[in-house]
């Protein structure tokens, strides 16, 4: 099954992240099959091929929650909207601690 998800790149404290596309099965650091784009998230900037990333879904890629999170946030398709998972906090609020 391919998978579109990011592969990190960058020095020591300046992560950047390349948007691949690779095999589920394999190593996050194994290699990958395309470059479809990048994410800066020291600067809250990404560039991708919107165009590529729909094609390759609809195709049957399954792209991570977190790639999904960051097209859906700079793109606003509700294409991505369906890969992200809500999740209810589980943390106790402060009040609860008395």
């Amino acid at each position: 099954m391919l998978k579109i998800r990011l592969a990190r790149t960058g020095r020591t404290h300046l992560p950047f992240y390349r948007i691949v596309l690779t095999e589920s099965a394999k190593p996050v650091k194994s290699g990958y099959m395309e470059v479809l784009g990048w994410y800066n998230p020291v600067a809250h900037t990404m560039e991708a091929n919107n165009e590529k990333v729909v094609e390759l879904i609809n195709k049957g890629a399954k792209p991570s929650e977190r790639v999904a999170k960051i097209l859906f946030k700079h793109t606003k398709d509700p294409l991505f909207q369906k890969f992200i998972i809500h999740r209810e906090r589980t943390r106790p609020s402060k009040s609860d601690d008395k």
